[in-house]
């Protein structure tokens, strides 16, 4: 039997009483949450759940699909704040979307000019509204979290980082902007984070503030998790899976390969994704000596990128440090599929991982081909890469620990 949607999320059965009351809010009173949701599909992600199913587009559990869930529970009235231009199939009064439109791509007085937009028209949107809650993302404007209306509790989702893991920039003109951040966070009450590194530069922005912050575990869908897992005797199916960005190390990743791959002919290598390095990518596989090893399967849906997993023997994640990794949610969906990781040092996901991954010093190429060569010429180390995976895997299914969860708790804190 599929998993019900709903159980994505962990609740107490007096969770819409609990909520209320650290609200200062009656039992019987009504709960208004706003979510400024991000450039993801929400709507279509809200017509999968209307039907009880989870988003199939997604490899891990959405989080507005965990909300839903939540506010559902919670008999909430919703208002949801999104970027796409459409209302759901079927509406439902108890959840009502707003387009709040976002520019995006433009630099300079332009991109000043779209942020003040945006920010303008969520802000009277939510003040239209009157929310006890209002649930916002570490992308939206300092401007809108600064200003954000009277309201009993803001709540911070923070996906991704401000820095590098460990790199945290010195610059005047960084400090000056970590400065406006720092400022804009003092409005939040709490915080529900993608992972530790989130948790600790939410920390180290907002001071001694008193923000309570719970950290989330990326949830897999049913679906896409294997029962059983059968490891290969040695790493030899290479794949890269992300967007296609120098930034991202996929560059990187191909000259290791190229160093490595002509005293080891049964070694292969695929990339998957997108971005705006698809072209130059092409061309430096085209030039490579060993580019009929090399496959470049450019975006691919999310049943695909488990077919992929399930063919691979490591994942690598070779990210660059002018890249701010909020987790590195690929090395989750790998870990699920029993795939041990090669990672750069500014990649949250191994904090989840001990022991099940291997790291090297971001932006040094020859620390990542020497660790690629170690990893490939060394059965017994993959095989204990193989062997920590299986039995960690297992906390990508635990419910109690997603996102949608977390956000209760930060409801009641």
């Amino acid at each position: 039997m599929p998993e019900p949607v709903t159980q994505s999320v962990s609740l107490p059965p007096d969770a819409a009483h609990a909520v209320r009351q650290s609200l200062g809010l009656g039992a019987q009173s009504a709960l208004r949450i706003a979510f400024v949701a991000g450039p993801g599909d929400a709507v279509g992600t809200f017509d999968h759940w209307q039907k009880g199913a989870h988003d199939p587009r997604t490899p891990v559990i959405a989080y507005s699909s965990m909300f839903y869930s939540v506010a559902d529970a919670l008999a909430a009235d919703v208002l949801m704040l999104v970027e796409q231009d459409r209302q759901p199939a079927a509406p439902d009064p108890r959840f009502r979307f707003i387009h709040t439109p976002r520019r995006r791509g433009r630099r300079g007085i332009g991109y000043r000019l779209d942020e003040r937009a945006f920010t303008a028209c969520v802000l009277r949107h939510l003040r239209d509204f009157r929310p006890d809650v209002i649930i916002v993302g570490t992308d939206a404007p300092n401007a809108l979290i600064a200003g954000l209306p009277a309201t009993r509790r803001v709540i911070l989702t923070a996906h991704n980082t401000f820095w590098p893991m460990g790199r945290r920039p010195v610059s005047l003109k960084a400090r000056l902007r970590l400065r406006a951040k720092s400022w804009a966070l003092r409005r939040v009450d709490a915080v529900v984070n993608t992972s530790g590194e989130c948790a600790a530069q939410v920390a180290a922005l907002s001071g001694p503030s008193g923000t309570r912050s719970f950290t989330e575990i990326p949830q897999v869908l049913p679906d896409w998790y294997p029962e059983t897992l059968t490891p290969a005797p040695t790493a030899e199916r290479l794949l890269y899976l992300g967007r296609i960005e120098a930034n991202k190390g996929v560059f990187d990743l191909l000259g290791a390969f190229d160093a490595i791959a002509a005293d080891r002919p049964t070694l292969t290598l695929d990339i998957a994704g997108t971005g705006t390095a698809d072209a130059p990518l092409r061309a430096a596989i085209a030039a490579s000596p060993h580019a009929a090893r090399i496959t470049f399967h450019g975006q691919l849906q999310a049943r695909d990128v488990h077919d992929r997993l399930d063919a691979a023997d490591l994942l690598i994640c070779p990210t660059r440090t002018d890249f701010a990794e909020g987790l590195a949610l690929v090395v989750v969906e790998a870990a699920v599929h029993g795939v041990p990781a090669l990672l750069s040092s500014i990649v949250p996901a191994k904090a989840l991982l001990p022991g099940a991954c291997v790291t090297f010093p971001a932006d040094d190429s020859a620390a990542l081909t020497a660790a690629l060569r170690g990893i490939v010429d060394t059965p017994a180390e993959y095989g204990a890469l193989c062997a920590a995976l299986a039995t960690k895997r297992h906390q990508f299914r635990e419910r109690s620990g997603s996102w949608g969860s977390m956000l209760y708790r930060a409801l009641v804190a």
